[in-house]
């Protein structure tokens, strides 16, 4: 039997992975990563002809849990925010969307009720304390402020696009007031060069190998990953970073997790000769974003641009790919994209935004599972469904530290013991 000894090994190497090691070898503790794809997973970044995919729209929360650990460990975070340019499309129409005072006043999307009914909601969502609020949905906690339609609608729109979920009547209030306040205090970062920046910098210098693993258990005070080419490793602890709460069951052998739904959208990914006319613009009346992130971040040859568009999808949704793709044409259209401006294209008919929904009916952000609920002692989880910190990217970084910082501890008691 192959078997090769290190203190920790992680499996999974995406950004939740990664991170989880880093957070090891930062503490001096050894670690190997096991993944049978190149590291990144969800956050690799395409190059076609220059233009730097992302897979799917991808933003950087600031000020958070990601954003943090990212310049720790010393990934380069050189782009730039959206400041401006934000619109709504409701009914085929295209307006400014009225995200300060001013725009306020001269929006044509609400009417003079619903303005001031949306500047009171505002300050109210400012000022909310997300920890309470996880026992009730967007939904409900949308519904006592008893906003007008219009101004309901502009809310809803603004949940769709900080959390990608366009489920409020199930979505946890904690988890999308707190992702609306972080994004309003501190808004997004579009990085230079796609999220591979962030991927190669966090991989660099780990032991990184490309197998996949199968089981992971324990045998007497070690534990031992199973590999699919008969192999093992042994390590006193591990870390199990895998995209969806089902994968990591299967893999520790435990009951399913008790989540929500996973979070996914239908993508398209566009390569185009100039800037959108229209940078940012997100439907108010149905479920559709689309952002000119080239217009802020390095990510195409001098001239031209990337542009993603996406339909949020609902828990389950069966879609026909043809009919979504022409809506997201017709979107991206609507902002002034027209087909002699799209240099390439890809169309991704339904990606995994998040591994699970954090919902009310579980208790929000802190029904998720804990980084140490896998089921096997001395084995920790890590990922955007992990955890009561975070969502999307900030999920995945905070249960990573925790992980990563609960394997070397574990790991360093073991030794201490004479393990």
């Amino acid at each position: 039997m192959n078997t090769r000894r290190v203190d920790t090994i992680v499996v999974g190497a995406g950004l939740a992975g990664l991170i989880a090691a880093r957070t090891v070898a930062a503490g001096g503790g050894t670690v190997t990563v096991v993944d049978p794809q190149p590291p990144g997973g969800r956050a690799r970044t395409d190059d076609r002809g220059g233009h730097h995919w992302n897979r799917g729209p991808h933003a950087l929360y600031r000020g958070a849990a990601a954003e943090r650990l990212l310049r720790r460990f010393g990934a380069p975070l050189a782009g730039a925010s959206p400041s401006s340019g934000f619109h709504g499309s409701l009914r085929g129409r295209v307006e400014p969307l009225p995200v300060g005072a001013a725009s306020l006043v001269r929006s044509r999307l609400v009417n003079a009720k619903g303005k001031v009914a949306l500047a009171r909601s505002r300050a109210r969502l400012m000022d909310a304390d997300p920890a309470g609020l996880g026992s009730q949905t967007f939904a409900q906690w949308l519904e006592a402020l008893r906003l007008p339609d219009d101004a309901a609608a502009l809310q809803r729109m603004l949940a769709r696009v900080g959390t990608y979920s366009c489920t409020p009547e199930i979505a946890a209030a904690d988890m999308v007031v707190g992702q609306l306040q972080l994004s309003m205090r501190t808004g997004v970062l579009y990085v230079d060069g796609g999220w591979q920046v962030l991927v190669d910098a966090l991989a660099d210098g780990l032991d990184i190998r490309p197998e996949a693993a199968v089981a992971v258990g324990r045998d007497g005070e070690d534990v031992v990953v199973s590999l699919d080419g008969g192999g093992t490793l042994a390590a006193s602890t591990a870390v199990v970073a895998l995209a969806t709460p089902d994968a990591a069951a299967t893999l520790t052998g435990r009951v399913p997790f008790t989540v929500g739904p996973p979070v996914e959208a239908a993508c398209l990914d566009l390569a185009t000769t100039g800037p959108s006319p229209v940078p940012l613009l997100f439907g108010i009346d149905e479920p559709l974003y689309l952002s000119d992130h080239g217009a802020f971040a390095r990510l195409a040859p001098e001239g031209g641009s990337v542009v993603h568009v996406a339909r949020y999808l609902r828990p389950g949704e069966q879609h026909d790919p043809a009919a979504t793709r022409a809506q997201l044409e017709q979107h991206a259209l609507l902002a002034g994209i027209t087909p002699a401006m799209i240099v390439d294209a890809r169309y991704l008919h339904r990606m995994t935004v998040a591994g699970a929904l954090a919902v009310a009916e579980h208790g929000g952000l802190a029904g998720r599972p804990a980084v140490t609920d896998s089921g096997v002692d001395g084995v920790f989880l890590a990922g955007d469904w992990v955890g009561a910190e975070g969502h999307l990217l900030d999920a995945s970084a905070a249960s990573a530290e925790a992980a990563g910082t609960g394997a070397l501890a574990a790991a360093a008691a073991g030794k201490l013991v004479g393990r």
